[in-house]
């Protein structure tokens, strides 16, 4: 099955992707994850060799989707739709994977991650605890943009809706977020890498 070109009855599929939008229908969810799961798992395989990666990375799609349900356009469909959301987080996970390894290859250096007074970098578990830290510190507003958009993948007009703002709003939130997080982290550059623009 060609999921960016779909050739099957998926009139069927699009029907189950408007219930799950429109009326939080569980069993069209159900549905259309049968539907896909399989069919999806191997096309992650264009991007991902590691089998249960690819499961999981499709599962979490699904994830998504329930708990994003009610952003989705009407008339989208299904089947190039779910290939977009594998694409992407394929893509996410790799580059994720890329980043990962380059906190480690600077763990190893003994730099950046070192402050005076260490005798061992940080574990990525404190570079958490320190951006919880700093996140906490930002204005309200600045924090929700930012978390809505890199941790929850909320775009930006979902994000508007939920804080009753202008779009532009809230880019401009996000982008004072980001910038104060820069300043604040700038000796943790692998922290960034890792934990904001991929998370």
């Amino acid at each position: 099955m060609d999921m960016e070109n779909p050739d099957t009855p998926f009139d069927t599929a699009d029907m189950l992707l408007r219930k799950i939008s429109e009326n939080d229908d569980s069993d069209a969810f159900r549905l259309l994850f049968e539907h896909f799961y399989a069919p999806l798992c191997l096309y992650a395989g264009r991007y991902i060799s590691d089998r249960p990666e690819r499961e999981d990375i499709v599962q979490d799609v699904f994830s998504a989707i329930w708990e994003k349900r009610r952003y989705i356009l009407p008339n989208t469909s299904a089947g190039k739709y779910l290939a977009s959301c594998v694409k992407n987080s394929s893509l996410n996970y790799l580059r994720r994977q890329s980043y990962l390894q380059e906190y480690r290859s600077c763990a190893d250096n003994a730099a950046p991650l070192y402050d005076e007074g260490r005798e061992e970098p940080y574990l990525l578990q404190e570079l958490e605890e320190l951006l919880d830290r700093t996140l906490r510190k930002l204005p309200e507003a600045y924090r929700l943009a930012f978390v809505m958009s890199r941790f929850e993948e909320k775009s930006s007009a979902e994000i508007a809706q939920v804080m009753h703002v202008s779009v532009r709003t809230v880019e401009r939130y996000r982008a004072h977020a980001t910038e104060i997080l820069r300043d604040e982290l700038k000796d943790y550059l692998p922290l960034l890498l890792v934990l904001i623009y991929f998370p």
